[in-house]
Order: C-alpha cells, then structure tokens, then sequence
C-alpha cells in the first residue's frame, strides 16, 4: 500500500503525456484538404431509332421522302467526298457533292458526321446513325483523375 500514491502519481503522468502529445499532433498538423472524386464520363445513349434497320424498323423520313444516310467516305479534298445514301427503300447509292438525290434534292455538303442536302432552296441535315461515328470522333475514356 506503501507504492499506491507513487504508482497512482506515474500513471497521471503518463495521462498528462499523451494528453499534451495529442493536442500538439492536433494543433500542429496541416488542413485537411476535401476529397474531390473526378467526376465519371457521361456518354449519350445512342438514338434506338438509328438501330432500327437491323431489326426491321422504318427509316425515318427528310421532309417527305424516306431518305437514310447508310455511310461517307471522306477524301483530303470535300468535293471527292462521298455519301452512301438510300432512297425509297431502293439500292444505296454513292453520291458527292452536287449530285442529285432526287428531283430538287441535291447534296450541298458532305461533312464527317452527316450531309446537308439542298430541297428546292432550304437545307435540310441529314445526319449518320449514333452507331456508325468513327472511332477518331468518340471521346476517349481517361483512367486519370481530372485536374481541377
């Protein structure tokens, strides 16, 4: 019973030790910064209509003719350019630029991604199914975390 003072008065120092230890750690260490979690690449879902000819579907319609971009070939220079178009459900037909389609339908412009077509002096796009984009157009997925 002599040690129980001596025992009693080590045991509050040790608790006064890491008492003070702790409260240094907490006062001398840096702010915590917020986590930010890089937010996921959002792609579109692709348009369900633009799959409807593999399955059977209708095509859908430029003005009041059933005109379906099928693909484009494009060259170094626009005027070599080539559209794969089909017309009434008739055989695709590669066309360039300033060829008829049909009657006062001619292709103005072929660009990477759709063909505008000139119907009796007003513009009409006419652009490809969201499946058929090049692979060099489709944004790439990073595994980095964005830099903000």
């Amino acid at each position: 019973m002599k040690q129980l003072p001596r025992l009693t008065s080590f045991v509050m120092f040790l608790a006064l030790c890491a008492s003070i230890t702790y409260w240094l750690l907490q006062w001398m260490a840096p702010a915590t910064r917020p986590l930010v979690i890089p937010a996921q690449a959002e792609f579109p879902l692709p348009d369900i209509s633009a799959a409807a000819n593999l399955f059977g579907g209708a095509t859908k319609a430029v003005g009041t003719l059933p005109i379906q971009l099928k693909g484009i070939i494009l060259a170094n220079h626009p005027n070599e350019s080539v559209a794969i178009i089909t017309l009434n459900g008739k055989p695709a037909r590669a066309l360039k630029a300033n060829a008829v389609v049909s009657d006062g339908m001619l292709i103005e412009q072929i660009t990477a991604r759709g063909v505008i077509l000139l119907d009796h002096d007003a513009e009409r796009p006419l652009s490809l199914p969201a499946f058929s984009v090049p692979m060099a157009e489709r944004p790439s997925v990073s595994s980095e975390p964005a830099n903000k």
